[in-house]
């Protein structure tokens, strides 16, 4: 699968200022979070219109380009149970990502199984089943295996096409201010534990 891997700040500036036109970007991390306060951040993954990117977190010191990508207000942010990755952004800026579209949680609002991962809506919206051999690998490693790449990659691959059936759906229900409404509460309660 052919992707663009970031491992330095200058190659971040330089894909970031070529999504600035983009309205749509999925995105994902890993992190470690055991015997930690906070998690460690060790990988972005994206999703773009114009493809797929690793972004080393371990590497890149200054992730700030890619979270002012993220906060943009044009730009929809396609994750799937995003409550770290909204955190992530909201530490290193002090501000959310633009109009973010939780497939997790619209996934409820349209009434599929909630909370359900992201594997289940992958299988039941797109019939692809996924590997989960990486569940439990340590992303702090380096070099990233082959295996790690494929599965990171899978996290972010299918993001667009099930926001795109998914975000039909809510709109075909008029159930799209329901969700507005709830991942707006639920955004300011984030920022409130925060703050």
């Amino acid at each position: 699968m052919k992707f663009e891997h970031i491992t330095e700040s200058g190659q971040l500036e330089q894909y970031c200022c070529g999504l600035k036109g983009s309205v749509f970007l999925g995105f994902d991390t890993e992190f470690v979070s055991e015997n930690r306060y906070r998690p460690e951040l060790c990988l972005i993954q994206v999703a773009s219109r114009s493809g797929l990117a690793i972004i080393d977190a371990l590497s890149v010191k200054d992730l700030t380009p890619f979270w002012r990508l993220i906060a943009d207000d044009v730009k929809v942010s396609v994750v799937h149970a995003a409550r770290e990755e909204f955190l992530f952004c909201f530490r290193a800026i002090g501000k959310r990502p633009g109009k973010l579209f939780d497939l997790q949680m619209v996934a409820g609002f349209v009434g599929m199984d909630y909370p359900a991962a992201y594997t289940t809506l992958v299988q039941q919206l797109l019939g692809n089943s996924l590997s989960k051999g990486e569940t439990r690998t340590d992303w702090r490693q380096r070099p990233l295996s082959q295996a790690q790449i494929a599965y990171a990659l899978q996290d972010v691959e299918f993001l667009q096409a099930m926001f795109e059936i998914l975000s039909q759906r809510l709109i075909e229900l008029g159930r799209d201010s329901w969700y507005q409404e709830e991942v707006e509460y639920w955004l300011a309660d984030l920022e409130a534990f925060e703050t």
